[in-house]
């Protein structure tokens, strides 16, 4: 998680340092040098940063909320190394570190489509985005979105409709 959130982290430089260093605990044991090498100065600097802190409050209650979530039935956070995890997702040169799954793990592996769209969305395209997100769900498709408030948040809500019932929130790395 604190790899995942780290600021200044992009997925794809995330992903060069796994791949060179095995875990994300090797990777937090490694020296500037080591992995500025791999993914450049910046990155490194990330990774043996501050934990990071949000408007939730500081790193570690975030952390204790995200484990708390997780350990509810049905709740999942998969990772890249995880079996789960999308293989259409692998394909990307910076796919998410971390999907958050409300449901069914198998779906992961199934047709998905995508809902994303405005923050600041009007009461009526949040209706609509919920609805069909929800038509689509129960034609069996997955909804994956970016877990954003708006559109993002009215499609989670619909795609746990009476179909596919899983919801996948892949939240947008902060760069």
């Amino acid at each position: 998680m604190r790899l995942a959130n780290a600021s200044g982290l992009p997925p794809i430089a995330l992903r060069a340092l796994l791949a060179e260093f095995g875990g994300p605990q090797a990777v937090l044991n490694q020296p500037f040098n080591a992995l500025a090498a791999i993914a450049g100065e910046k990155a490194a600097l990330a990774v043996l940063g501050c934990p990071p802190r949000s408007e939730l409050g500081s790193f570690e209650e975030c952390l204790a909320r995200t484990l708390e979530w997780a350990s509810v039935a049905g709740n999942t956070i998969v990772t890249l190394a995880n079996s789960a995890y999308p293989p259409a997702l692998l394909t990307m040169p910076d796919p998410p570190p971390l999907l958050y799954v409300k449901g069914r793990l198998d779906l992961l592996q199934v047709r998905a489509v995508a809902i994303v769209g405005s923050r600041s969305a009007t009461p009526r395209d949040i209706e609509d985005a919920r609805r069909f997100a929800q038509a689509l769900s129960d034609a069996g498709l997955t909804v994956v979105s970016g877990l954003a408030l708006g559109i993002d948040g009215a499609a989670h809500r619909g795609g746990l409709g009476r179909g596919s019932r899983l919801s996948v929130a892949a939240p947008r790395a902060r760069t």
